[in-house]
């Protein structure tokens, strides 16, 4: 046995006993699989099939670095789209995906190897192992369809029928669906891989449309239960999102009755889908709610793409087709994010537009900044975004800036480079920590008192102390470099500016007037 491998399988063994150096030692260590020859894989494979099949969790970890890092195998000499692995390695790779238990989540990287090789017999083994022990985590199973959509060098036949048999699966069923549509949308397939089934479709999607209908009309939950209730509202959601498209594609007009069910829904994006699928198959009633929804910003720009594809955007709104109306959209879009606030805001007014360089773009762009607002129960909570150039809102309230200094907070956010940098005021050595006492001089002569350093940023060179500071009275955040002192006061709100945001409008002032 290579003792490349000889050593994976040591460390394998012992990865839970290692501490955290010897853990990153063997980690890298891993990385040989990048070079290894196929025989090499094999002999991996066989030494794990003699192995119990269950791992604990560090070691589930580990398997899953050694199992992505065999997908980093060139094919060729200038060649890394993917590896190129033998029917016998694939073989083994089956059989241990087979041997571990399914709680094991490193397997699913297994079947990630059979993608990425796209032969007729690999995708046939992976579509049986996909539909009988399918992965239970979402990213896992999009990572192992993502190599279908990247390349056109496989032939569909081998997937399909039988990978429809996974529909049955929620956590593979959006997955197929999405790949049956992008292969008859992409002229991959002459006719659309579930058309057979369209009845069937169109009943999951009428169940689907009834439990997200009970969902709408249900009362309101715990907090501790509104997560589980997201949950299933969003997978059903996407489900119902990609079984609409799918109808739509296999021109079965005798499913339009369950198509116009989601259309009785609230969720925006589900009706937009559903009136694009509509139209699609003819009904005009679907081209005129499409035409309709391009007065919600969550929806808009899609609504847009569709209206131009169904040659409906003549009949849109002017006012829902200009730059401000696509910015409004893209912010609105961001905040409805899961990782944002999750949902649309009741409403977006315009603060500020203009045209101005911006880093890191050539020529001018067009800049929007919107006050957001959300009706709670008891308040309302409103604040500023962007978009153009990028879509991002702080979580400090920059209701009170004047747009200039808003613009700068994210261009200050937003730039990247080498020479704009700060350091934690712990971190610093010797002359940096010379540099932080000069500028808390600088600080006290201008008045500010109970001076506490956060960090010392630079910027092409320049040092700057930001701190949080009393001055006056008030608390707040000051910066000093060599040339001035700028000031922050904290105003009495719990989302005031914080030293992070602070630095932010420092950077962008300077970056803003040295392109404008």
């Amino acid at each position: 046995m290579n003792e490349h491998v000889a050593r994976l399988l040591q460390d394998l063994d012992r990865i839970a006993e290692l501490d955290a150096t010897a853990r990153e030692a063997a980690v890298q260590h891993a990385n040989w699989l990048g070079r290894a020859s196929t025989d090499d894989l094999e002999a991996l494979l066989a030494a794990l099939l003699e192995r119990p099949g269950d791992l604990n969790p560090a070691q589930d970890a580990f398997a899953a670095t050694i199992f992505r890092q065999a997908l980093v195998r060139p094919t060729g000499a200038d060649d890394v789209s993917g590896p190129r692995l033998t029917d016998a390695v694939l073989q083994r790779a089956a059989a241990v995906y087979r041997h571990f238990g399914p709680q094991v989540r490193a397997k699913a990287f297994l079947l990630c190897w059979f993608t990425a090789s796209r032969s007729r017999s690999a995708l046939e083994t992976w579509v049986g192992l996909l539909t009988t022990d399918p992965p239970t985590d979402g990213d896992l199973v999009a990572a192992n369809f993502g190599p279908l959509f990247q390349h056109r060098d496989y032939d569909p036949a081998a997937l399909f029928p039988r990978l429809l048999d996974g529909l049955m699966h929620v956590g593979l069923a959006v997955a197929i669906l999405d790949l049956s549509n992008f292969l008859t949308r992409e002229k991959i397939v002459p006719r659309h891989p579930a058309a057979e089934r369209a009845q069937d479709l169109a009943l999951l999607l009428a169940g689907l449309v009834g439990r997200l209908s009970q969902l709408e009309a249900a009362a309101p939950v715990e907090r501790g239960a509104r997560q589980s209730v997201r949950r299933k509202v969003d997978e059903g959601v996407s489900l119902a999102i990609s079984l609409c498209d799918a109808l739509a594609l296999s021109g079965d007009r005798t499913v339009v009755g369950k198509i116009y069910q989601a259309l009785e829904l609230s969720h925006r994006r589900l009706r937009a889908e559903a009136a694009a699928a509509l139209a699609r198959l003819g009904e005009a009633s679907g081209g005129e709610v499409l035409i309709q929804l391009a007065a919600e910003p969550t929806v808009r720009l899609r609504v847009l793409a569709y209206a131009e594809e169904l040659g409906l955007l003549d009949r849109i709104d002017a006012q829902f087709k200009t730059e401000q109306a696509k910015a409004e959209s893209d912010l609105a879009l961001w905040l409805a994010q899961p990782g944002q606030m999750g949902l649309a805001p009741n409403r977006c007014e315009l603060v500020d537009s203009r045209m101005q360089v911006w880093p890191g773009y050539d020529a001018p762009v067009e800049c929007f900044l919107f006050r957001f607002v959300y009706v709670l129960p008891h308040a309302e909570f409103a604040n500023i975004g962007i978009a153009g150039p990028l879509t991002h809102a702080f979580a400090s309230d920059l209701a009170d800036l004047p747009p200039e200094d808003i613009y700068a907070a994210f261009a200050g956010w937003h730039a990247e480079s080498e020479s704009i940098y700060e350091l934690p005021v712990d971190s610093l050595d010797e002359a940096q920590q010379r540099e932080v006492k000069r500028l808390e001089r600088r600080l006290r002569s201008a008045g500010y008192d109970a001076i506490v350093p956060q960090v010392l940023g630079f910027f092409f060179g320049d040092p700057a102390l930001v701190a949080t500071v009393v001055y006056q009275g008030a608390p707040g955040v000051a910066i000093a470099d060599h040339a001035r002192c700028m000031w922050w006061p904290r105003r009495g709100s719990p989302r005031a500016i914080n030293a992070e945001v602070a630095h932010c409008i420092y950077r962008g002032r300077r970056l803003l007037q040295a392109f404008n």
